[in-house]
């Protein structure tokens, strides 16, 4: 069976940030969070992931970010964050944004889809 190298490389590069960052998720989880932590970490999983994006992917992303950032959800999700009177209000703020954002975004440009997941997967490994 012979796959092209160009085929498999985007292949192998999905399946080396999911590994990375449920590596990275497992080890933070294994200690006990604070908020600021586990905000920190949600952070840092969607960083690595898009990271390791080739630059049409980032310019994708980036894109569907701008039409989103208007969004009459998004904005309401946004300043529940900025309004979340504690830590822990704001992370649970945080969480629904994320999600809000990963939705709007998946929506907004269905081909971003597989990226769109390895970020959740990334994130769920640390919100366990």
């Amino acid at each position: 069976m012979n796959i092209p190298i160009r085929s498999a490389i985007p292949r192998l590069l999905l399946a080396s940030v999911y590994m990375a960052a449920i590596a990275f998720g497992s080890l933070l989880h294994a200690q006990t969070q604070s908020p600021e932590q586990v905000l920190a970490a949600m952070e840092k999983c969607r960083e690595q992931v898009i990271s390791l994006l080739s630059f049409s992917d980032k310019m994708k992303m980036k894109a569907a970010m701008g039409a989103i950032a208007n969004d009459p959800e998004f904005i309401a999700a946004n300043n529940a964050v900025t309004n979340a009177s504690t830590p822990q209000a704001q992370v649970q703020a945080k969480r629904a944004l994320a999600k809000v954002k990963l939705d709007l975004i998946e929506k907004q440009d269905p081909s971003l889809k597989p990226i769109v997941e390895k970020i959740r997967a990334a994130q769920a490994s640390v919100l366990k």
